[in-house]
């Protein structure tokens, strides 16, 4: 790194470099110190910049604080800042500049509204119009290089799948706000689209089902098509992707939850997609600010969002200098630029560093939020739609069930196997979302409504084809010879009208840079009719403990699962069988809500009871279907006799469906 020297700028302000530490003094904008070992220089520019101003800390299209578009030009400490918007009590967020750089879209509640919607000026602050209106919250607009306009919305008011606030997918609508349509399924968030150099959408999406909950990148067509993972292990969240000049990501790292703060990494796409890293996080990804904490306030050495490429080899982003909570953060605007040592291919990889940081623009009294280039930019190509909307189906293809890592915990089903460990069914789970209003006291559980949409074969290679219904979030578990589920696809995926996906040859199978490795190039269920399971809503099977393995529980159950009194003085007790205890009483759960006792004891909530016999989606380890089925821990007990053969089925498929109570 260079080492710079004390100077004076156009605010009159003192820069001063010492160690790895600067105080940051300027007159008339109050004083900042405590730096991370920045360098700071000065660079001519005729550009500009339009950024947001805003008096709250926002994380996660969370904020609703007062807010306006600011330009700052040129782009330089020395630059002019002008609004572009001046609203009073507005909020304002995600500006996207438009191709030709003449129109800015952003998302805004205005003052006294209600909805968030999404509205366009142009880039001189004349000419406001709004696109969107109604609905719920409308964020994240992003032009598309067809005329059209993407953007994220709550407006199917579903909740996500987490804390139950209101969950955004994406939308297109025509520039005028018409033809507007759902074009992705998530039962959590998606949300930070932007487009790569071919068209493609890159955005982070919250996978939440049950214990899984993380923020990868996933990469999908404009109109919803072809939904995929592009990037992220089960250990870090990447937000505020963008693409950078030479076809890597740039984005923040989070370990967090809701956080999207942190440091800025270069995700080196072509070491694969790091799903997962496993240890070796340098080969995939590249910390660009490694003092910086991934795990949220207090932030000693400060804390990035919104990186953005501003051409060449530059870059903006916000940050705060140290905060010890998120109220005292103060996020400003900075530029830096980036060194490479290595050739960047899988035989030379390439390490990734910052080379000057500088500091460009803070008003302390406000957060600079997503400073975005005001000029014209390179117009991707248009993918065309391939959605078919005479129909309200689509087909899915995996080429084997047999390619998966043991990276997840799961189990790998063995090509051949027999007995118990065979694998040659598919059940279909369909995902069941929350609406804005109704009680969320179905679950004792982390896992959230599903249902079963059916079951298809899977061919001796390890190949099924099914068809399903469209715009519908799906997942899907191998069932083991005893019909338990073996291996659970632990994330939501969905198909547009008359979409076929084809691409799935396995499960965290090794994948390179626009190449999957698919060992079973040619398989049997391709040849095949695909398992036709569109079926409507009303033929889909849910299966509750309120409504269905309650009443088995207490005709057939209870009678030994109770703890008893003796009549001694003072009077002992006998504990349930088993320490199981499946009376009726209501209490509370971990989780919130007041569920039978029973019923807690059978959900999966661990720290509720004395011993947990239940893992919620995975029957196959659960000592309850081990008892129920007779098998395992439950060899040579008298339980299996207790439930008859539809029972016992129901029971294994609750557990497979989450284990949910009503």
């Amino acid at each position: 790194m260079r080492v710079a020297t004390a100077r004076t700028n156009h605010f009159d302000g003192l820069y001063l470099l010492a160690g790895a530490l600067f105080v940051l003094a300027l007159s008339g904008f109050g004083c900042r110190d405590s730096a991370p070992d920045d360098v700071i220089v000065e660079e001519e520019t005729t550009a500009a910049l339009v950024f947001v101003k805003t008096k709250g800390e926002e994380s996660l299209n969370r904020s609703w604080a007062e807010g306006n578009l600011y330009k700052l030009s040129p782009i330089s400490p020395e630059g002019v800042v002008t609004p572009i918007t001046n609203f009073v009590g507005a909020a304002i967020s995600d500006p996207c500049v438009s191709f030709d750089g003449k129109k800015i879209l952003f998302s805004m509640r205005p003052p006294g509204g209600g909805n968030r919607n999404i509205y366009e000026i142009n880039a001189n602050g004349t000419g406001l119009r709004q696109v969107t209106s109604g609905g719920g919250h409308d964020f994240d607009p992003l032009y598309l290089p067809d005329g059209r306009i993407l953007f994220t919305s709550s407006r199917a008011r579903h909740m996500d799948e987490y804390n139950h606030a209101p969950a955004e997918n994406m939308y297109v609508c025509d520039a005028d706000g018409s033809n507007l349509t759902q074009v992705s399924f998530n039962m959590s968030d998606d949300f930070d689209p932007t487009l790569d150099a071919d068209g493609h959408l890159v955005y982070t999406r919250w996978e939440h089902f049950g214990t899984v909950n993380r923020f990868p990148l996933f990469v999908a067509n404009p109109d919803g098509t072809a939904p995929f993972h592009k990037y992220g292990p089960h250990n870090r969240n990447f937000f505020h992707p963008q693409s950078t000049p030479d076809g890597r990501l740039i984005a923040i790292e989070s370990t967090m939850i809701e956080e999207d703060a942190g440091p800025i990494a270069v995700l080196k796409l072509e070491e694969g997609p790091a799903d997962p890293a496993g240890g070796n996080t340098d080969l995939h990804w590249n910390v660009l600010t490694p003092n910086v904490n991934t795990d949220g306030e207090p932030w000693p050495y400060g804390a990035f969002k919104y990186p953005f490429p501003l051409g060449g080899n530059t870059y903006v982003a916000s940050y705060t200098l140290p905060a010890a909570l998120e109220e005292d953060a103060d996020y400003g605007l900075y530029t830096f630029t980036l060194n490479q040592v290595g050739g960047g291919t899988p035989g030379d990889p390439a390490t990734i560093s910052i080379d000057d940081l500088t500091f460009l623009y803070n008003d302390p009294d406000w957060n600079e939020y997503d400073a975005q280039l005001l000029m014209p930019h390179a117009k991707p190509p248009v993918i065309p739609s391939t959605v078919d909307l005479n129909r309200t189906d689509g087909v899915i293809l995996a080429n084997t069930v047999f390619n998966r890592a043991l990276t997840d915990g799961q189990e790998v089903p063995i090509e051949g196997a027999t007995g118990d460990d065979a694998i040659d069914t598919l059940a279909v789970v369909v995902g069941i979302p929350t609406v804005q209003g109704e009680m969320d006291d179905f679950s004792a559980n982390e896992f959230e409504k599903r249902a079963l949409l059916g079951f298809a074969p899977v061919q001796p290679d390890g190949s099924f084809r099914i068809r399903v219904p469209a715009n519908t979030p799906i997942s899907w578990a191998t069932l083991d010879g005893l019909n338990r589920g073996f291996v659970v696809k632990r994330t939501w995926m969905y198909v547009r009208p008359g979409e076929e996906i084809t691409k799935c040859a396995g499960c965290h199978q090794d994948r390179q840079l626009n190449q999957t490795f698919n060992p079973n190039p040619n398989p049997v269920a391709a040849t095949l009719p695909p398992t036709d399971l569109n079926v409507p809503p009303s033929s889909y099977r849910f299966i509750n403990y309120r409504d269905h393995i309650g009443p088995v529980v207490t005709a057939k159950c209870v009678s030994c699962h109770q703890p008893t009194y003796t009549t001694d003085v003072p009077p002992d007790t006998i504990a349930a069988a088993g320490e199981l205890d499946l009376t009726d009483v209501m209490e509370e759960a971990m989780e919130g809500g007041m569920f039978p006792r029973a019923y807690i004891n059978l959900s999966g909530e661990s720290e509720m009871g004395p011993r947990n016999v239940t893992v919620p989606a995975f029957p196959r380890r659960s000592p309850l279907i081990d008892y129920i089925l007779g098998v395992g821990e439950g060899s040579g007990n008298v339980h299996a006799s207790y439930l008859n053969a539809s029972e016992k089925e129901m029971f294994n498929l609750w557990v497979l469906l989450g284990a949910q109570y009503r």
